[in-house]
């Protein structure tokens, strides 16, 4: 548009806003609330996203209320956006008397104030007011009306982007006396004033960005604006929270809250935003009282930055001591859905113990199948366990409805459609995965796409998850330590036997490999005692490993264990002798010493990856990546090995 009909259409619509404003100011106010409402309503049905966004906020702030309640405070703050958006232009037109009834002051905040005026005690001392963004904040621009000998009142504020509408708004900000400094350039101004005594307001910030502290803000982390703390520093100003509190629709009630200067300008950040979250929890109203619809946790969310918390500016020690919290609250909820399969859960446990260690903020849930849940709780990774819902016409209706629990990032260790739209119906909004060249996974928000470069028969499917989540920001090294179960005490003479695997048949060293072995252990060490493994579909494999040595000495307990227990007799073995599978992993990450049996499978990628001692067995020749006959591998290596881990006295 040429600049001359941009400046037609700027007049055009400045007649209008006028006009429209005139209109509203000689309306009864119940017709204008009821517009506000009316208005609301279209935000709520037609921003969705919004909605959602809102939504969460209040979830996080609000735990133990209602979620109708949420809903309530939902609509009455999207009604107040917009009365807070009609009131100032709109005041313009207001009567005198009018006026009067807008803002309500307290004989005590009068006394706060009139303590700065010419001939008081605190005549000549400066003082930054701290501005929530509320429903009537824009009443603060009345008090020069009321304290006509009150020192100068500077607003820091942001420019309209229409400079013509914007010129309009300011002058009816200035019209009793505050003067406006611009964002862009006022903060000079701001310090002169307060050089010369004068008061400057500003609004406090919960998402500034890069340039922001960080602290904590109804439990969770934000970037915060230190600008008002490093004002009152530099210049011993003192320092007052000012509440607007809406008393009905247009009218307010100012509050004081004197903020101490502290030891930092962090400090006033901290206290000042506990002294508003006191407020926003009072009540309903209250809660409704504040600009929701922006989200003041926003900042955190990039993805390059999500596993990790800032280095820079990060003040979340000092906010925890001023709370008494030893460590961070849990309120950012990250969702992780594990993989299928025992052995690549186990993987994925130094991926999950690095960002537990990164993020100590993060409320961690695990889901996955219900088999897994002992494990999950044995571990302590993680806050909550998940379990997958039985298959059949319910499945997805149970991941919609946890929508209601408004989780923050949801991390796929899956790479099915089925995972990704568990993880859509939730309505998170940030979903990770990973996509493979090739593939696509269209329901991820936040992909990470792997390189073609990336050779996965060369990288363990640990270290190809790590790529993932460093790409996501993780910056802690990966913990390889094993668990260790204390209240179990290694049996020096037990060995362990799994001879199935839960799939693929080619990966099961044959059952007269097995037999041998057991005949070639029982021969050298005859005080050994040998406990076969497995789940109900191993038994029969077992049952023929076993068959003809007496139970005192070969105890077959395939199917007899569940993941608790099965946790508990590996960690009693000295040792464990095992095909590929996932009683391997296990074995391996609760420190017991491993033979693991390779043939066609790939150890570099699925072998293998805490720091236990193991030994890998493949076929003499066999590349290291795999892909030769399992039955290759003979049982005299494999009695070398099993020999090697045991202990050399009993």
């Amino acid at each position: 548009m040429p600049s001359e009909e941009l400046f037609a259409f700027n007049d055009a619509l400045l007649i209008l806003l006028k006009v429209f404003c005139r209109l509203l100011a000689a309306l009864p106010v119940g017709v204008v609330s009821l517009l506000c409402r009316f208005m609301a309503l279209l935000l709520a049905l037609f921003m969705a996203d919004r909605r959602r966004t809102t939504m969460r906020s209040l979830h996080h702030a609000f735990p133990d209320r209602t979620e109708a309640w949420r809903r309530g405070v939902f609509r009455q703050s999207c009604a107040r956006m917009f009365e807070m958006g009609l009131f100032r232009s709109t005041a313009s037109y207001f009567s005198s008397q009018r006026l009067d009834e807008v803002l309500e002051i307290p004989d005590t905040a009068t006394a706060l104030m009139t303590q700065y005026a010419p001939g008081q005690a605190k005549y000549g001392k400066p003082f930054v007011v701290l501005m929530p963004h509320m429903t009537m904040a824009e009443a603060a621009t009345l008090l020069p009306r009321h304290f006509p000998e009150f020192p100068q009142l500077n607003a820091i504020f942001r420019p309209l982007n229409q400079p013509k509408i914007n010129a309009w708004v300011m002058a009816e900000r200035e019209r009793y006396g505050v003067k406006l400094l611009s964002r862009k350039n006022g903060y000079n101004q701001a310090m002169a004033a307060l050089r010369n005594g004068e008061a400057v307001g500003l609004l406090f910030d919960q998402d500034a960005s890069k340039k922001g502290t960080t602290i904590t803000f109804m439990d969770r982390i934000i970037s915060a604006t230190d600008l008002p703390g490093l004002m009152a520093h530099r210049f011993q100003a003192d320092v007052f929270l000012m509440l607007t509190e809406r008393t009905g629709f247009w009218k307010a009630k100012l509050t004081l809250q004197e903020i101490p200067l502290g030891a930092s300008p962090t400090e006033i950040s901290v206290r000042a935003h506990d002294a508003l979250a006191a407020y926003l929890r009072r009540d309903a109203n209250s809660a409704a009282d504040w600009l929701w619809l922006h989200d003041r946790w926003n900042h955190y969310y990039s993805r390059h930055k999500r596993f990790r918390l800032p280095q820079k500016r990060n003040q979340l020690e000092l906010s925890n001591r001023i709370h008494g919290y030893a460590t961070l609250p849990r309120q950012t909820r990250l969702w992780v859905r594990l993989p299928n399969w025992l052995g690549d859960v186990v993987m994925a446990l130094p991926i999950l113990r690095a960002i537990r260690a990164a993020r100590p903020d993060f409320e961690m849930t695990l889901i996955g199948k219900a088999a897994f849940q002992p494990l999950v709780e044995r571990l302590g990774v993680a806050d909550h366990f998940v379990p997958l819902p039985e298959r059949g016409r319910g499945y997805f209706k149970t991941f919609y409805a946890k929508r209601r629990e408004y989780p923050d990032t949801y991390l796929l260790l899956t790479n099915s459609f089925r995972g990704d739209l568990e993880a859509w119906l939730t309505r998170c909004q940030q979903r990770i995965g990973m996509v493979r060249p090739g593939k696509r996974r269209p329901l991820l928000t936040d992909p990470y796409h792997l390189s073609s470069e990336v050779d996965e028969t060369q990288v363990h499917q640990t270290a190809v998850w790590e790529r993932m989540v460093r790409y996501c920001g993780l910056d802690t090294e990966l913990d390889h330590t094993p668990v260790v179960v204390e209240q179990v005490a290694t049996v020096a003479n037990r060995i362990g036997l799994i001879c199935g695997t839960e799939n693929s048949p080619e990966k099961r060293w044959p059952v007269a490999h097995w037999r041998a072995l057991l005949q070639q252990l029982i021969a050298v060490r005859p005080d050994v005692e040998i406990v076969l493994y497995g789940t109900v579909a191993d038994r029969s494999i077992t049952d023929s490993v076993c068959e003809g040595w007496a139970p005192k000495q070969v105890r077959n307990r395939a199917g007899e264990t569940n993941l608790a227990e099965f946790c508990d007799e590996l960690s009693a073995c000295a040792v464990v002798a095992c095909n590929d599978t996932g009683g391997m992993h296990l074995a391996n990450m609760l420190g017991t010493p491993v033979v693991a049996v390779f043939g066609p499978t790939n150890p570099v990628r699925t072998g293998p990856i805490f720091t236990t001692p193991h030994s890998i067995l493949q076929p003499e020749g066999c590349p290291l990546t795999g892909g030769m006959d399992i039955e290759h591998v003979s049982v005299d290596r494999c009695l070398a090995a099993v020999l090697e881990h045991l202990p050399k006295t009993v």
